[in-house]
């Protein structure tokens, strides 16, 4: 599988729900506002958990989100972060990284184990899960929110894919 391309999807999309989000902050109710900022914060956690993992490195963070909700700058900046780390890392990852088993300890202090390819195929899928989560919550105030679909950012990336369907 290549996740290379996955990773830049993730990435996009990420970038494209915080600029929407960002837009249109100030309309959101404060409880919601909290919720979006927090439920992609979340996702941020987590991915640098897992990169910490696949490093061998000292985790960052002792639980699944952070006590402090960070501002919509500073989740875009740690959100860049970890998504260009994990583009550039599917991008160079061989078969055997991919097969590599990764045991670590959850944040809850039960152990696990997982292929690297199972931990990138998590953090895709669960970023989208909260991706839709905080899409909800501009839905729910009547306000824009992104068309976050691997095919919308495939057309976008690669025009001529357009051309002959």
């Amino acid at each position: 599988m290549d996740f290379s391309k996955a990773f830049q999807y993730k990435k996009w999309a990420n970038n494209e729900l915080l600029d929407i989000g960002e837009q249109q902050f100030s309309r959101l109710p404060e409880s919601d506002a909290t919720f979006f900022v927090r439920i992609l914060n979340h996702t941020t956690v987590v991915d640098s958990l897992f990169i910490s993992r696949i490093l061998g490195e000292p985790e960052k963070y002792n639980g699944d989100n952070t006590i402090e909700t960070p501002t919509i700058s500073e989740l875009r900046d740690t959100m860049n972060q970890n998504d260009s780390w994990l583009v550039q890392y599917a991008g160079e990852a061989s078969r055997e990284d991919l097969e590599k088993v990764v045991s670590f300890k959850f944040v809850d202090g039960d152990t696990g184990q997982m292929l690297i390819e199972e931990i990138l195929l998590h953090l895709l899928t669960h970023g989208s899960n909260h991706r839709g989560m905080a899409s909800r919550v501009l839905a729910e105030n009547n306000l824009e929110r992104p068309k976050d679909t691997f095919t919308r950012y495939l057309h976008q990336v690669e025009p001529l894919r357009r051309v002959g369907g």
